[in-house]
Order: structure tokens, then sequence, then C-alpha cells
């Protein structure tokens, strides 16, 4: 009888941990291919992760049964998977892509413009510790700009402590309501920042895209995956600083809070949120980056 107890508590709280730790790979639903680096959120809760190359993912936490994974894509539609203690297996549906007006291609010799300038400022900056934020700039369309109408370039600072780490840069397109919305590209930009303080330049000119009429978002996504972990250690005995502190690299240069309305949000909890609206104290409220953007004709 005591044995039959002890297996059926053993049992309890291995199917305990098991909803403590979620395994799972996403695919393609037409292919049956790996979808590498899928942005995974626990809906409602500030736990999420990102697929590796090989579409698999991993989060762990303290319960995660009943709770549903918000998983989305550059190229897939969104979608909502409730966690079960078997591993997922979580298939992504293309979504559909509108063809855009073909342009003209421009001369090499072309004018420029140049919108929220960067500066030599980079005190204030925002990071990750393990939850893949995607944060992002608004830039809002002006008549003048009907000069130089196609996006050339987006520039921004990062901070790495790691040789290269990689994010991906997201061009979205404005929903009715204000928010993100659905990819201007179809094409990921995946951007390697090298270590220190320095200046990214993103050439864009390639895909001779026109500034939209409602003008649009500027974003970046964090990549939670090995190769981007960052543990501090002691340079002598190679041991850790710090059992706790965990950083997932590069950092961007953002704006601190202030009056001044600077067209911030950040994906956080599975959904979009104005970080214009948030109280001055909350860490996310230095989530807006600073992107530099280039016009030309």
């Amino acid at each position: 009888m005591k044995k039959a107890a002890f297996l059926l508590l053993l049992m309890c709280l291995l199917i305990a941990e098991g909803f403590g730790q979620v395994k799972g790979t996403v695919t393609d639903q037409s292919t049956g291919k790996p979808v590498s680096f899928a942005n995974i959120w626990v809906e409602d809760q500030s736990i999420g992760t990102t697929s590796n190359e090989k579409g698999q993912f991993e989060l762990k936490a303290s319960s995660l049964e009943g709770k549903t994974l918000i998983v989305s894509c550059l190229g897939y539609e969104r979608k909502l998977v409730p966690v079960t203690a078997a591993p997922l297996k979580i298939a992504l549906k293309p979504s559909a892509v509108s063809l855009r007006e073909v342009t003209v291609k421009r001369n090499t010799a072309r004018r420029k413009a140049v919108v929220n300038q960067l500066d030599n400022d980079t005190q204030l900056c925002f990071g990750s510790n393990g939850t893949p934020w995607i944060i992002a700039q608004y830039v809002p369309y002006k008549p003048t700009y009907s000069n130089t109408p196609f996006v050339d370039e987006v520039a921004m600072v990062t901070l790495s402590n790691l040789r290269k780490a990689q994010f991906k840069i997201r061009l979205l397109e404005v929903k009715e309501n204000g928010e993100p919305g659905n990819d201007l590209l179809t094409t990921p930009l995946l951007v390697t920042a090298p270590k220190g303080i320095k200046t990214l330049r993103v050439n864009l000119s390639q895909y001779d895209l026109l500034m939209p009429s409602k003008g649009f978002f500027i974003a970046f996504e964090w990549l939670i995956i090995p190769d981007n972990k960052y543990e501090p250690r002691d340079e002598e005995t190679g041991e850790k600083l710090s059992e706790t502190f965990v950083s997932y690299e590069p950092s961007i240069r953002t704006y601190k809070k202030s009056s001044q309305v600077r067209h911030g949000w950040i994906y956080h909890q599975g959904k979009w949120q104005s970080t214009d609206k948030v109280e001055e104290g909350d860490a996310i409220a230095s989530a807006t980056p600073h992107f530099q953007l280039t016009l030309s004709d």
C-alpha cells in the first residue's frame, strides 16, 4: 500500500514537472520543414522563447497547466496552442501574400532624407533577460516625404557583450486601431550585432518599398537562442559572477520616458502595448527604440 502511494506521488510530481517544462517543435504546415526563430509567448504571462534553427523550443516555468501559447513568425498566420504535458507539434499555416505593385528601378545617384537622426547618446538602452520582446517605433507619414518616397535604410545603435548576436528587424503596417500589423516584407531581415557599442545600418533599397500613406513601424525582435545568451564571468577564473543574471544580446538604444510622444510599442505577453501609455517607473516605459530612417527618391 505504501509502495503504491509512493508511486502515485511520484507520478504526480512527474506530471507537475512536465507541465512546468514545455517542449515542442514548430513546422511549416505545407512543407513540414522546421520554422526557425518563431516568436513564442505564454498568453498573458511574461514568459516566452524563440524556436531554434531546427524549429525546436523549450519553456520552463513553475506551472503552465491550462495555459495557451501564442506562436507567430514572419510569413505565417498567428496561432494559439493549448499547453499539454506531451511535446507540442505546432504547424504554422503560411499567410497569404498580396503582391505589391512593381516599381521602376531608381538611378544610383538619388536624393535622400533622414528621419529621427541618431545622436551619440547611448546612456539608455533596453535588453532582454529571456523574454522574446518585440519593440517598435511608429514613423508617421508626412507630405514632404513625397519627394523621397522610398524606404532606403534603417539604422540603430546596439550594445552587445558577445562577438556575434543575432536579432530581427521587421517593418510592420499600421492597423486600423493604430497598433503594429502585418509585415510589409516577406523576407526576414536577420541582423548580426558585433561586440561593443555599434551603429548598425540595414540596407533596404533592394526592396523598392514605398513609404506607406499611413506610415509604418520599424521593429526590433530578440531571439532567445543559446548563441545569444550572455552570463558575466570572471576573466581570470571563468566562473559566473552571478547565478541569476542572464541577458540575451544585443540591447538597443532607446528613448527615456518623457512627456513627448515617442510612438513606441512593445509586444508583451502575446499582445501589443503602447509604451507612451505606460506609467513612469515601469520597466517597459523605456522600451521605445530609436531608429534612424533614410528615405530616397
